[in-house]
């Protein structure tokens, strides 16, 4: 059966694949076949023969994992300062860390997931003034009694962790805040780009309506009127006194032939 790897075996920022890869071979996937029961699944991985039981898919977590030397929980969501060990010391800021900090009790599981009115804002600076006073102390005990640090030091890292734990939890909205930013400069780049096209179909419409003027006066021009039809008159008149010439012209030479 594959056993866990010890805490903090994966910790490398680029740790090297599992060697469990090296068992995937031709011969292994064969073999594995023949254990697989009546329905077509695979029997539980320690009933297997080593190296076969690396082959089955392990069940899903349950609580929590360890995955590159950091523990993660199942289903996925932030740790209490109270799971970690640490001194809480700004209010409860849901209902259940309410019913955590009372055992359990509490409310029923609709009202946990609420959240309590608690000015975060306000905490992050009762808790700034207060890592800034530790700090102060820490350095008088620095000057009088050096070998007593651990103490201030210890208040300092607490405050630091629960200042930390604060800004963490504005994760979520601020998640959200960014989505919604995005959304609107979609919308607004979506609402810009409609406008440029209502600007360019009414341009292209402008256009469409002089070029339709401009052929209504170029039939206006060329006929349907009196001065259309005076000019064709005029025309048709020149074309007949130009064929008079001609005829003329042939009578002259043909008289002086003969």
């Amino acid at each position: 059966m594959p056993q866990e790897p010890p805490p903090g075996a994966l910790s490398s920022a680029f740790p090297p694949p599992p060697t469990y890869y090296t068992h995937f071979t031709e011969e292994n996937l064969t073999a594995l076949k023949s254990h697989r029961l009546e329905d077509g699944t695979l029997p539980p991985d320690d009933t297997l023969p080593d190296p076969l039981c690396y082959l089955v898919p392990p069940p899903p977590p349950a609580g929590s994992y360890r995955a590159f030397g950091e523990e993660w929980m199942v289903p996925e969501r932030y740790p209490s300062l109270e799971e970690a060990g640490i001194r809480q010391l700004y209010p409860p800021t849901s209902m259940a860390a309410v019913a955590a900090a009372n055992g359990g009790g509490g409310g029923g599981g609709a009202d946990k997931g609420k959240e309590l009115t608690v000015d975060r804002t306000v905490e992050l600076r009762r808790l700034s003034k207060s890592l800034l006073l530790n700090y102060l102390e820490l350095v008088g005990v620095m000057g009088m009694a050096p070998e007593q640090f651990h103490e201030k030091t210890a208040d300092l890292e607490t405050i630091l962790f629960n200042m930390h734990h604060l800004i963490n939890e504005y994760r979520p909205h601020q998640a959200r805040e960014t989505l919604c930013l995005r959304m609107e400069e979609q919308l607004e780049r979506t609402r810009r780009e409609t406008e440029e096209n209502r600007k360019a179909v009414a341009k292209v419409e402008d256009i469409l309506a002089g070029l339709e003027l401009v052929a209504k006066r170029a039939d206006a021009i060329c006929g349907g009127d009196g001065l259309g039809a005076g000019r064709e008159k005029k025309v048709d008149d020149g074309v007949a006194k130009a064929r008079v010439r001609d005829v003329e012209a042939w009578k002259a030479l043909v008289g002086m032939g003969g």
